[in-house]
């Protein structure tokens, strides 16, 4: 049981890694695919036929995260459509994944959620 928590401890800890440095170093569309393929590759134990399908997805909804970014769409359309692609990509994984591997996914994306959510209040108080 101890060792099942020190593993997600650091699964978690290096896919934070993964995302805020994609994140801090304003990366492609590409680069943030293949980073995310990689994290999940390694710590979802993906299959070679799973890193194949993985990495079309990321890459398919990290261009258009980048696109929805760049839109001269108002602040709130932007969410919506970010809203509806993060779905439609979970949508997708879940078909990919194993159970155990999409239960790890979520968990991950809840974690960046939260993280996210404390720099955007940091970064208010801030300013």
């Amino acid at each position: 049981m101890k060792i099942k928590i020190i593993t997600r401890g650091f699964l978690v800890a290096t896919l934070l890694a993964v995302f805020t440095t994609a994140y801090a170093q304003k990366m492609t569309a590409e680069e943030q695919a293949n980073k995310m393929t990689d994290w999940m590759k390694t710590n979802l134990k993906l299959t070679d036929d799973q890193v194949a399908k993985v990495q079309a997805i990321n890459l398919k909804y990290a261009n258009k995260m980048h696109d929805a970014k760049n839109s001269t769409q108002s602040k709130e359309d932007k969410k919506s459509s970010i809203k509806a692609d993060a779905a439609a990509k979970d949508a997708e994984m879940k078909g990919v994944l194993t159970a155990d591997q999409y239960k790890g996914y979520q968990t991950k994306k809840e974690e960046m959620k939260k993280e996210m959510k404390g720099k955007m209040m940091a970064k208010k108080k801030t300013t």
